[in-house]
């Protein structure tokens, strides 16, 4: 028997509920699963640490602490490493932009100009993953690439 490949498992962390409601319904529409979402980056971290989804999505400005924190303890605990970390914020500016990407983000956008960009993206991902049936992005195999540019 064929094992059914899972969806594309996303976390979210976003303090908007209205930006946190359209990201939900595109992964939804695009096939994918919202596996857990959080406004406060304390609780996304905690979460993270328990789920391995295949996509984060990260907002800079959260109710309790930053999405840089939640960059860098990932990146210092050494978890969710095999997940793609996508920022989308208000705050995109070079200096954040830099930050992101020390930190480990694997992409970066702005909230006002390019979330249509981050939702093709999250089609794209899932798609990928249907079409693959393992996470979207093998690193050694993946000729993909989710940088906006």
């Amino acid at each position: 028997m064929q094992e059914i490949p899972k969806p594309l498992q996303v976390y979210v962390v976003e303090d908007s509920p209205i930006i946190r409601r359209l990201l939900a319904s595109t992964i939804e529409a695009a096939g994918g699963e919202l596996v857990g979402h959080s406004a406060n980056a304390l609780a996304a971290i905690a979460d993270l640490g328990v789920l391995q989804p295949d996509l984060i999505l990260i907002d800079i400005s959260l109710d309790s602490g930053s999405g840089f924190d939640v960059l860098r303890a990932l990146q210092e605990q050494k978890m969710g490493q095999s997940a793609i970390k996508v920022v989308l914020t208000n705050h995109a500016n070079a200096e954040y932009e830099n930050l992101s990407l020390k930190l480990g983000a694997d992409s970066f956008f702005d909230k006002a100009s390019e979330t249509s960009q981050v939702l093709a993206l999250i089609n794209a991902l899932a798609a990928e993953k249907r079409r693959r049936g393992s996470r979207p992005r093998d690193p050694d195999h993946h000729e993909g690439n989710y940088n906006r540019s």
